[in-house]
């Protein structure tokens, strides 16, 4: 057999999946033929196939090493971010666009890529180059559409899909992403009809299932919401997300098969830290301490990754008050991420609470935290630790510098839209609130609070709120934005301060929702940990909050960890209806519970510079 029928063989079996019979007909080939560059890529395609991606990489590069090549490179690129080494991939793609500028497979993959990475810029950017050279191009036009839906730009992203499906009615990326847009911009009924036919073009494809279980279940439609989210774990049984999503639903409507996923899993891996970790956590939530500790200690046995069990062991033993055991279990968990060599933000952070938990080295804790806001320095919840760090360690200049409760928390009074008028033409904020409340409550469709959420006794809603398309949303959503540009434009100037240098002259909302408390209900002490600004706008307020002792406000300050020294929360805000509560998102704060039955009804919200 000649070398050129070689290789036209082997590519054959190639394209037949069977890459055993590829490999043994290629690696003869490479003994008598070993500087053939296409034999090379060849084999790295059969290893691929077969799963072996660390002898697939090497096969590619011998390629490349012996001739650099545009489409090796690509589909080396194209490997690795299979494998999950998007930077890599980026940087393998851009030397085939070196090399080959028109490749467009290869700058659809770039722009892939980069969207993953939510580099969504620069993806845009790609996408739109490849639609200037090939209008038609249906997947940069999907890209393009998906790049945009990221953004918030929900109305364009739907304009795009739709062009796409007048090319290809059956694309189900191009269904699916349209049926997100259509969700997020409250459009159920054709969210989950959209939804439904990309279910039928991928029945195998386990993230339209759980999209259309998120959009079922935003339309109250709870045993077909919950049916569609057990297809996608059926599908993918070890994605974690899934069984977050799925377990979050059930929680909210008091299903009795809540958390049961996670003990599937772990009856079949044991060891399997990430789940193990996620269940403890939720039982604690549930105040099932002592089950999360064996959920725990039963992972320990033979972890997949003793440094997340063992953080998680940390953070369950000091809400338990166990602070010096918790204060031990992190620090073998910084040994065994020191041992790998890995950055573990989350295993550093948790050292740093045990150490403030336990009232031990406070200063320890500061330089922890302080390394982690300098490498991440948007992160709010490393902000809030970081403050926290300050307030134990009594480093009260720099810790009052972030904590400015006089500059930084605002409170503001809507203006009532057009159309809300007493007989006489005042503005009336009573009919305004009202609207808003009548409206909002036939989202409140749960019947209990979310656990891994602040809120305790009462409701909260699905979804991004502030995203739907409804006339009372909008008018809702410009009177806040009105008052939050004047918050804004009243911040002072500072390029070096963590929140100041972030002031901007545009901003808007990221993320969104409604809270009805009821008797007994309360916020605990939290932080917005991908906000820039945070907000609470009261809609109803019981009396009881004018009584004198506090009841409902809003309090800052007081850390929402367990520890053996508390701190003691600082300021306080009385709510007000028609008022909203404005403050940096790294700020701890809470609520004071009601005793009182009324119900207290509130939208919260996060804001980031633009």
């Amino acid at each position: 057999m000649n070398v050129q029928q070689q290789l036209v063989d082997a590519a054959q079996a190639l394209n037949a999946h069977d890459y055993s019979g590829a490999l043994s007909l290629l690696l003869p080939f490479t003994v008598a033929e070993p500087n053939s560059s296409d034999g090379w890529q060849l084999i790295a395609l059969a290893y691929k196939g077969l799963g072996q991606s660390g002898d697939a990489e090497q096969a590619f590069l011998k390629s490349i090493e012996i001739l650099e090549q545009p489409h090796v490179l690509t589909n080396l690129g194209n490997l690795y971010r299979s494998i999950g080494r998007l930077n890599d991939a980026v940087g393998t793609y851009e030397r085939a666009l070196a090399l080959q500028s028109d490749n467009v497979p290869c700058k659809i993959n770039l722009a892939r890529t980069l969207l993953d990475l939510k580099q969504l810029d620069i993806a845009e950017k790609h996408f739109s180059e490849v639609l200037q050279r090939v209008p038609e191009h249906i997947n940069a036009r999907i890209g393009l559409a998906q790049v945009l839906q990221l953004k918030g730009l929900q109305q364009e992203a739907v304009g795009l899909f739709q062009s796409a499906l007048q090319s290809a009615p059956d694309n189900s990326a191009a269904l699916n992403g349209l049926g997100i847009s259509l969700k997020v911009l409250g459009y159920l009924d054709d969210a989950t009809e959209v939804l439904l036919s990309a279910a039928l073009a991928s029945p195998e494809a386990p993230e339209i299932q759980s999209n259309l279980a998120s959009a079922l279940a935003l339309s109250g439609r709870e045993e077909e919401a919950v049916a569609a989210y057990e297809r996608a774990i059926g599908l993918n049984p070890n994605n974690i997300e899934f069984h977050n999503w799925y377990n979050g639903y059930l929680g909210v409507i008091d299903h009795p098969d809540y958390l049961s996923s996670y003990r599937r899993v772990l009856h079949q891996t044991p060891g399997n830290a990430e789940f193990a970790a996620t269940l403890a956590r939720k039982l604690l939530l549930n105040d099932r301490g002592d089950e999360a500790l064996g959920i725990l200690a039963s992972a320990l046995v033979s972890p997949d990754d003793s440094a997340t069990v063992l953080r998680e062991l940390s953070y369950v033993r000091r809400e338990l008050g166990h602070f010096d055991d918790a204060l031990i279990a992190a620090r073998e968990a910084a040994s065994e991420v020191s041992k790998l060599g890995a950055d573990r933000p989350d295993i550093q952070q948790e050292l740093a609470t045990a150490l403030l938990a336990s009232a031990g080295d406070y200063d320890e804790a500061v330089e922890l935290l302080s390394e982690l806001v300098r490498a991440y320095p948007r992160d709010q919840g490393f902000l809030a630790m970081y403050s926290t760090a300050l307030r134990y360690a009594g480093r009260f200049e720099e810790y009052h510098s972030l904590y400015d409760y006089e500059r930084f928390v605002n409170t503001r009074y809507v203006t009532v839209p057009d159309g809300f008028n007493d007989p006489g033409g005042v503005s009336n904020k009573a009919a305004f609130l009202a609207y808003l409340r009548d409206k909002l409550e036939s989202l409140h469709n749960t019947r209990r609070h979310p656990v891994d959420q602040s809120m305790v006794f009462g409701t909260q809603t699905l979804d991004d709120l502030l995203s739907r398309r409804e006339p009372f949303i909008e008018q809702l959503r410009d009177a806040l934005y009105e008052q939050l540009l004047t918050v804004v434009a009243a911040l002072p100037d500072d390029s070096k301060h963590p929140f100041l240098s972030r002031k901007a002259q545009d901003i808007g909302f990221s993320d969104s929702w409604s809270v009805l408390l009821r008797q007994q209900g309360f916020h605990k002490n939290h932080f917005h940990s991908a906000g820039w600004l945070s907000s609470a706008f009261y809609l109803a307020v019981p009396d009881a909050v004018n009584a004198g002792q506090r009841e409902g406000w809003i309090k800052f300050g007081e850390p929402g960890f367990n520890a053996r020294e508390p701190l003691a929360p600082e300021h306080w805000v009385k709510p007000e209806e028609g008022a909203l509560v404005v403050f940096p998102s790294y700020m701890w704060h809470g609520t004071v519970p009601l005793t009182t039955a009324k119900e207290r009804m509130t939208v919260g919200y996060d804001v980031l510079p633009l």
